[in-house]
């Protein structure tokens, strides 16, 4: 990567929560399980909650401040390996969605960490490991949902 900027990355982080964000209001809109509806169209307002967390951290990188640390590190389960190729239709039941959030999480994240990689500059990569970490928390919730919907399955 050329010299790219801090704000630079945090555009582009902001814009992908957005796509995912419309996406998911766009899959609401089609979906014909109410469940499914009412899921999809919390995974937005989730994404809503990313990009101000973005917006935040972009005022504190203008004004010069630190990247902010990760509060640790939160390990996926490790379900989102084993998914393959994960898409959705108007059908998508509730496991669907779960399968196909946990595809995208992980994509996000698989995705910063290697940014990280390709960055010199230790803010622009200390940037895309917070990135990366933050979606790496996302992947968890999703992995312990699914958790806890598959052990509803087996108790039926």
């Amino acid at each position: 990567m050329d010299d790219i900027t801090l704000k630079e990355i945090i555009d582009y982080a902001k814009i992908n929560e957005d796509n995912a964000r419309q996406f998911y209001l766009k899959a609401a809109e089609h979906a014909k399980l109410d469940n499914v509806k009412g899921f999809l169209n919390s995974l937005a307002k989730e994404e809503e909650k990313h990009i101000a967390r973005l917006n935040d951290i972009e005022k504190i990188v203008d004004r010069g401040g630190r990247i902010p640390k990760p509060h640790g590190i939160v390990k996926p389960l490790g379900y989102s390996g084993y998914l393959g190729s994960v898409t959705l239709d108007d059908n998508a039941d509730y496991q669907e969605v779960l399968k196909f959030a946990m595809s995208k999480e992980k994509e996000a994240m698989e995705s910063y960490q290697k940014y990280s990689q390709f960055v010199d500059d230790k803010k622009a990569k200390d940037l895309f490991m917070l990135l990366a970490s933050e979606e790496s928390a996302h992947l968890r919730s999703f992995e312990e949902k699914y958790d806890d919907f598959m052990k509803e399955i087996e108790n039926w």
